[in-house]
């Protein structure tokens, strides 16, 4: 029930910014903005049930925790990475949006570099 009463407080946010918008637009994008905190913030206890539902998932596998710790940076990435480049669209600055989304890629790709050298390692260890 509470994500029907945020999804509700999205469309009133998204109404009144379109209607800010026509009148001064400089506060619609920075209503946008506060707004993506707030929906954060909200989220973010669910969201922390989810880690800990994965993490005892990897626990039970006996896998290492730096696999924890590379999934956990990479939601992190991925999440930051989306908000930042919402708020550039709301503030029509499409090209820095895609730059914000180059920046989230290649750091996914930092992230994920240690784990594909880990897999690649134990897929020839099994093949020799």
């Amino acid at each position: 029930m509470e994500w029907i009463r945020l999804i509700g407080f999205c469309l009133l946010t998204a109404a009144l910014t379109m209607t800010l918008r026509q009148m001064h637009p400089a506060f619609a994008g920075l209503l946008c903005a506060a707004f993506g905190v707030l929906i954060v913030s909200a989220v973010l206890p669910q969201v922390r049930e989810y880690i800990g539902t994965i993490r005892e998932f990897l626990d039970s596998l006996g896998l290492s925790g730096e696999y924890y710790r590379v999934m956990l940076r990479a939601m992190g990435i991925v999440l930051v990475t989306q908000i930042a480049v919402q708020v550039c669209r709301d503030m029509d600055a499409p090209s820095i949006a895609q730059r914000a989304e180059l920046c989230g890629r290649l750091a996914l790709l930092g992230v994920a570099v240690p784990v594909f050298i880990e897999l690649t390692r134990l897929a020839v260890d099994v093949l020799r």
